[in-house]
């Protein structure tokens, strides 16, 4: 089992839609995009695999037409769900294969979601409940515990105990009384992440879930995403979810973001950036990356840099000038305490190698190009090199600055004095480019 590919037709304003999933890449993957880009019917299509009557009960028949169907393809493996005009929706006559019906569990948004209506469920299991707690013989769920605690930054969920009746488990936080409030009795947020935990630890490989930030609050949003990589490489799933939380997308991986398009009827499903969904999503215009640096001439150098060793990255970046490197790195310093330009990770420092030696070259966010400095490397190379490819009757120049000025006047252009020098010192720019590309990755897929 390692792909699946959904192809929808025909349905509601969809013309076309196609996901390809892998399914051995355990992860996050997260969709966003705007209001009609087809991403509750994407879940409404993947749903229905284990719930084939998902359409009939949430969707309007004016939705389908003798077009409509979706085709399934789980390695190869394929089963298609087609209109059938006596129940006017999606119906499939072929035995649909174990090992694909029991892939994908779904959480479709209000009204339909589970998270609004498994409420009575665990009051029928209530009197077991209840015996269970009063004769002390429930467990302890320290992963749910730890999950609830960090997810809302609190410790009241450490009192959460666990109680099986009839195969399932059943939670309820215990007071000091004896008395419980079981988890029908939580908050939305709260019992949705109970029911999330659960759907984790169950045979699903694949979870689907819309509108993942409904009823949790700003802090919880951006605590989640943690937790849900990390019980994604622990039980070996991949979660799918759609959102327009800005506090949940900024704590995306940089391979975890996808923006869904709909044009025409025909619906794309791209890699894309954060500074790019809150564009679209929001009208909002910020950068993925930032990069602190000295002087003008290393902001030139650095892009030249960018687009020499990332030139088909899809985030946006920002080389900016501070001025000295000392300014640079209290500035750098002081973002990694206040995140105003964005978390640590995500802003570095380029300095030029004579600051090699300095206190703050310490700082993991302070990297070097391999040059003293730009412009006098190019003065030293036109005495060093005797096939120095650039025009220069004159070497009587005492600064680098004033000799780079005068080569362009000559006719070189930056570009190719930076080329030339990317390539004298080819071996020495591998740390950097390295770095930059790692920074600044190319699209994922």
């Amino acid at each position: 089992m390692s792909r699946l590919r959904v192809k929808l037709e025909a349905i509601q304003h969809v013309t076309s839609l196609y996901l390809d999933i892998d399914l051995t890449a355990n992860g996050l993957m997260c969709l966003v995009g705007r209001n009609g880009a087809g991403k509750t019917t994407l879940v409404r299509a993947l749903k229905n695999l284990s719930n084939a009557d998902t359409f009939v009960k949430t969707a309007t028949p004016y939705a389908f037409s003798a077009d409509s169907r979706i085709v399934y393809d789980l390695d190869g493996v394929s089963v298609v769900f087609a209109y059938d005009a006596e129940i006017r929706s999606l119906n499939c006559h072929d035995p649909i294969p174990y090992k694909l019906r029991n892939l994908v569990a779904a959480e479709l948004p209000m009204p339909h979601g589970s998270r609004f209506n498994s409420f009575q469920s665990a009051s029928e299991a209530d009197l077991d409940i209840r015996k269970t707690i009063a004769l002390g013989t429930y467990s302890t769920p320290d992963e749910l515990i730890s999950f609830l605690n960090a997810v809302y930054e609190s410790t009241r969920y450490s009192a959460m105990a666990e109680v099986k009746s009839r195969g399932k488990s059943y939670y309820a936080l215990v007071r000091t009384d004896g008395t419980y409030i079981r988890e029908d009795y939580l908050s939305s947020g709260e019992h949705f992440l109970i029911n999330l935990y659960r759907t984790i630890k169950g045979p699903a490989k694949l979870l689907v879930i819309d509108e993942i930030d409904i009823s949790l609050d700003a802090a919880a949003q951006a605590n989640l995403t943690a937790w849900l990589r990390a019980f994604c490489a622990q039980y070996g799933c991949k979660i799918i979810f759609t959102t327009h939380s800005l506090a949940l997308m900024r704590q995306l991986e940089v391979d975890e973001l996808f923006y869904m398009e709909e044009r025409g009827g025909e619906v794309s499903i791209s890699p894309t950036s954060y500074s790019h969904a809150i564009a679209m999503l929001f009208g909002f215009i910020g950068y993925d990356r930032y990069i602190l640096t000295e002087d003008k001439m290393l902001v030139s150098f650095i892009h030249h840099l960018i687009q020499k060793y990332c030139p088909e990255t899809i985030l946006r970046y920002k080389v900016i000038f501070i001025g000295g490197a000392s300014q640079v790195s209290e500035l750098l310093e002081a973002n990694e305490a206040e995140e105003f330009l964005a978390s640590p990770e995500k802003v570095v420092a380029i300095l030029d190698a004579d600051q090699r030696n300095e206190k703050f070259a310490g700082n993991v966010g302070i990297h070097m190009i391999p040059l003293d400095s730009v412009e006098e490397a190019i003065l030293t190379a036109s005495y060093e090199d005797v096939d120095f490819p650039f025009r220069a009757t004159r070497r009587d120049f005492t600064k680098g600055k004033d000799f780079n000025h005068y080569l362009k006047q000559q006719g070189a252009t930056q570009e190719e004095i930076f080329d030339y020098l990317i390539a004298r010192h080819e071996s020495a720019f591998k740390d950097i480019s390295d770095f930059l590309l790692r920074f600044i990755p190319p699209p994922h897929s």
